[in-house]
């Protein structure tokens, strides 16, 4: 871990202020998943094009997410039957900066990511009024359905670029927590790498991942920890995935 702060300390900095006009609400995305020892060397190989953002002198950031879906899981469904046009619900606490925010996705199918969100004092396991009116506007669906579901906590590296439209987000330290279960499920040797942009262009982050052969993966960290921890639900779109996550972990180790 050391020599990944030492790698991230040769970034020039940005403050979460100034990264504001590159928050990318719409945007295309492209993910890549990868293992923690070949992060360092991915990263001084694009250090002299990305600023990394730092809170509070910190530039590996603690992220809470807490996802809410339906009792039989439609949101899930969606991803799992390959529905284009699907949403994500969740509350997501910045731990650094302090900031806690609820938040509705949308994939639609010209596979283009709309990202809305509301400010919220705190992660809440009941949807409130401010939180329900703003699923049934965003999603026309009933708030009365969603429920939380999953707890997925991680730390990310934010990388913007210096010269484009462009953002990066690098998770490490994955863990899922089902909602009511005391049962934990962790893959630290998983790296997942998201890049973030207004119009696709071959960025110097992509290029390192294709020189060093990382292919570009559907990868969805709800999906995931549902399909690995939620018994009795279909998972046959994500077996790929999962297989490929457990053969990364154990050749790590």
């Amino acid at each position: 871990m050391q020599n990944l702060i030492d790698v991230l300390n040769v970034y020039d900095s940005i403050t979460l202020k100034e990264m504001e006009a590159e928050m990318l609400m719409q945007r295309f995305d492209l993910k890549f998943k990868f293992q923690i020892n070949q992060l360092p060397f991915f990263l001084e190989k694009v250090a002299s094009n990305y600023h990394v953002l730092e809170v509070g002198n910190n530039r590996l950031h603690k992220y809470e997410s807490l996802y809410f879906d339906s009792e039989k899981f439609l949101l899930y469904q969606q991803h799992q039957n390959v529905r284009r046009n699907r949403y994500k619900v969740r509350y997501r606490r910045y731990a650094d900066s302090d900031l806690t925010f609820f938040e509705i996705k949308l994939k639609t199918n010209k596979n283009i990511t709309f990202k809305e969100r509301i400010l919220q004092d705190n992660i809440e396991y009941l949807i409130n009024d401010d939180t329900g009116k703003f699923i049934s506007e965003k999603t026309k669906m009933d708030p009365k359905i969603f429920s939380p579901k999953l707890w997925v906590y991680y730390s990310r590296i934010t990388l913007v670029n210096k010269n484009a439209d462009e953002r990066i987000t690098i998770d490490i330290s994955t863990v899922f927590k089902m909602v009511g279960n005391t049962a934990s499920l962790s893959f630290p040797p998983l790296v997942v790498a998201e890049i973030k942009q207004s119009k696709y262009f071959r960025s110097p982050f992509i290029a390192v991942m294709r020189e060093n052969h990382i292919r570009e993966s559907d990868i969805s960290k709800y999906c995931m920890g549902i399909a690995l921890m939620q018994e009795n639900i279909k998972k046959n779109n994500f077996k790929h995935t999962i297989l490929s996550i457990n053969k990364l972990c154990h050749e790590q180790n």
